[in-house]
């Protein structure tokens, strides 16, 4: 087990809350503490929130979290050359899948999946 899944599995215990609210709030803020930006990523899906020019497979890359929608989850602010987008994080797939932030995220995208639908 790396530091990483220790550092997730004691934060995942630390959310007693069964309230989705408060769980948000701290995936918020872990995700704001511990991912490391900029990274790249693909586009994996696009949907009505992102109409834009970017098209599946782009890359692209991510620059910072933005904010949380109920609807959408974390959102991040992404480039595409010069371009900026807001776009949310689980329509990305991280590119290095040996970093910390792939494990972070998946974990999170995890959580996320299981709590909204």
């Amino acid at each position: 087990m790396n530091s990483y899944q220790e550092k997730i599995e004691k934060f995942l215990k630390d959310i007693r809350s069964k309230k989705i609210e408060v769980q948000e709030d701290k995936w918020y803020e872990f995700l704001k503490s511990e991912l490391t930006f900029p990274f790249a990523a693909k586009i994996e899906d696009i949907d009505e929130f992102s109409k834009t020019d970017l098209e599946w497979n782009d890359i692209v890359n991510v620059k910072g979290i933005d904010n949380f929608i109920d609807m959408y989850g974390i959102l991040v602010e992404i480039r595409k050359g010069r371009r900026k987008y807001i776009f949310p994080l689980c329509d990305l797939e991280i590119i290095d899948k040996k970093s910390n932030n792939y494990f972070i995220i998946d974990q999170f995208l995890e959580w996320w999946t299981d709590t909204y639908f």
